[in-house]
């Protein structure tokens, strides 16, 4: 028997993102359900806010600028190459996934130090594969091998190039534990999902606003609809193709409603 190696590890990666085997796209179907379910009370509870017997506890509001991406070489570099490369609908997808990243750590009282650089490298790196024409695999790992040259040009270990390669290239796995992945393969996953599925009740309402208005959500659905179809014909063995319309479907279905939105109607 083949063995195949975990998606998203690091042997995953460097055999070049191999096709997922039956078992793991049986796994990869019932982790995301897993996913939407689990988000269905909260999103419920949000939605019925209004009525006090239901209202979600607000979570505190956090100093944004404390999080401002790092002034470092690997940063610029990503941030160049992310705006060189991507859709402004992934440009901003990637910011907020790095803010709403962000927060969600803050909010978690982790004691442990979070590495912000190779956060913020990860999360502006995770999406560039799907526009790299000459890569071949899935795109994470095209994202990973960008996101590990820029790393290694500035210097970085070989432990936190890896650090920073796993969370692209586990980004689209249901769950991603730390004690598995690290941290900020971990991080990364809670705060992309909070953009990807508008899971607003997670955040300060006037930390998504500020979010918002720097980084508009506008198109995003029908941007991820297209990226992700493209994905699928190319690469037939990927999660994108595995999820079919799940995961485009999630998008579009799922909206931020900003306090300014509620109060106006």
């Amino acid at each position: 028997m083949v063995h195949t190696p975990p998606v998203g590890s690091l042997e995953w990666e460097r055999r070049g993102g191999p096709p997922l085997s039956v078992p793991q796209r049986l796994a990869l179907l019932a982790g995301t359900g897993a996913v939407l379910l689990g988000g269905a009370a909260p999103r419920l509870r949000w939605a019925l806010r209004r009525f006090p017997i239901a209202a979600p506890e607000v979570p505190r509001k956090i100093d944004l600028a404390q999080w401002a991406p790092p002034r470092t070489d690997a940063v610029r570099a990503a941030a160049e190459r992310l705006r060189a490369v991507a859709s402004p609908q992934i440009v901003n997808h990637s910011y907020r996934t790095y803010y709403f990243t962000a927060i969600r750590y803050e909010l978690s009282g982790h004691p442990d130090p979070i590495d912000r650089e190779a956060l913020c490298v990860a999360a502006l790196l995770h999406d560039v594969g799907l526009f790299d024409p000459g890569r071949r695999g899935c795109f994470t790992v095209a994202g990973a091998r960008q996101a590990r040259e820029i790393a290694a040009a500035a210097g970085w270990t070989g432990s936190r190039q890896d650090s920073v390669a796993l969370a692209i290239t586990t980004n689209l796995n249901p769950f991603v534990p730390a004690h598995r992945y690290g941290a900020i393969a971990h991080w990364l996953r809670v705060g992309g999902l909070v953009d990807v599925l508008a899971q607003q009740w997670a955040l300060h309402p006037d930390n998504l606003d500020e979010i918002l208005n720097r980084y508009s959500r506008d198109g995003f659905a029908e941007d991820t609809a297209r990226l992700v179809k493209q994905e699928a014909r190319r690469n037939p063995g990927c999660r994108f193709a595995c999820f079919g319309p799940i995961f485009p479907t999630a998008v579009r279905w799922s909206t931020f409603t900003t306090e300014q939105d509620t109060i106006g109607r």
